[in-house]
């Protein structure tokens, strides 16, 4: 007899079975009803031993065609911070013409699972949170798919193949500065060695104009009140115009990773406060102070691979 319809459901070297719990208990009171019928003869028992034997083949066979022909994407969200649950997009692609069913998704990373899913018929769109735990670039490369179906006796999980890759910007680590004090109060006294600024006498204020990106201490917050559109002020030369650059060496961390940590709060810190913020790191790293989210980008990502 040929068997080679049976060949799509052996297993792969990419899988893996578990026999849970009452797959146990199942095992186990089958075997019982086998020695049973061999010591006593009873045809009910070789009847009842044969459909247990037939439904342990079936929960096999389901098992494997329930996870066969299933695409996996991840899509990262805008920033993916270190220590922090992230929610990644989550895509399944079903191309089978039948459903796949308790379908769990597993990242390499730890403790990092999508919870169950009920049914992935053609398209299944979900969230999964994963919590790196260190800064730098993540690459997974692999993922598990899970699924007890159909009675819950067997665990087969499957590898499949992703490609993601994300920068994980460092966890910041609140530093307690004089200077940001200073500028919580609208005052600028002096500076420090580690956060090196540039001020500009005078504040005259010669009009105003549409709001183009500019800084948030140039935003005219009494036009934006009275028409609910954003303007900016037109300043003249000596506006007073506050530029920062973090020395990465002169922070009080013991470490660099503490040094990093600390950057990236000052860096997130001074770019809500409005302030163009540049970062240096001995002869290594020089970035001039800018203004915009592609540069506070630019920063972490730094920041991050450093």
């Amino acid at each position: 007899m040929d068997f080679k319809f049976l060949l799509p459901f052996k297993k792969r070297k990419n899988e893996e079975i578990k026999i849970n719990f009452f797959g146990y208990l199942y095992i186990g009171f089958t075997l019982l009803i086998g020695f049973a019928a061999v010591n006593t003869g009873n045809n009910i028992l070789y009847i009842l031993l044969s459909f247990l034997l037939a439904l342990m083949g079936i929960s096999g066979l389901f098992s494997v065609y329930n996870l066969k022909r299933l695409k996996v994407n991840f899509i990262p969200p805008k920033e993916v911070w270190c220590c922090k649950e992230n929610p990644f997009e989550l895509i399944i692609r079903n191309q089978k013409r039948i459903p796949s069913f308790l379908i769990r998704v597993i990242s390499p990373l730890k403790n990092t699972l999508s919870g169950i899913i009920p049914k992935v018929e053609k398209l299944y769109k979900g969230q999964i949170f994963i919590k790196p735990t260190r800064r730098g670039l993540l690459k997974i490369n692999e993922i598990y798919l899970e699924s007890d179906f159909p009675f819950g006796f067997f665990t087969r999980r499957l590898k499949v193949k992703t490609d993601l890759e994300v920068v994980i910007f460092p966890k910041p680590i609140e530093v307690k500065i004089p200077v940001l004090k200073q500028l919580h109060r609208g005052k600028l006294e002096k500076t420090t060695s580690t956060l090196k600024g540039k001020k500009l006498s005078g504040d005259t204020v010669e009009g105003i104009k549409e709001y183009s990106n500019e800084p948030r201490n140039l935003i005219y917050w009494k036009a934006f009140a009275r028409t609910g559109q954003l303007y900016a002020k037109e300043v003249s030369s000596e506006e007073l115009l506050r530029e920062f650059t973090i020395d990465l060496e002169t922070l009080p961390g013991k470490t660099l990773e503490e040094k990093i940590g600390q950057a990236t709060y000052l860096v997130l810190k001074l770019h809500r406060m409005g302030f163009a913020v540049g970062l240096k790191y001995s002869n290594k790293v020089k970035i001039e102070p800018a203004y915009g989210g592609e540069h506070l980008k630019k920063l972490l990502t730094t920041l991050a691979l450093l």
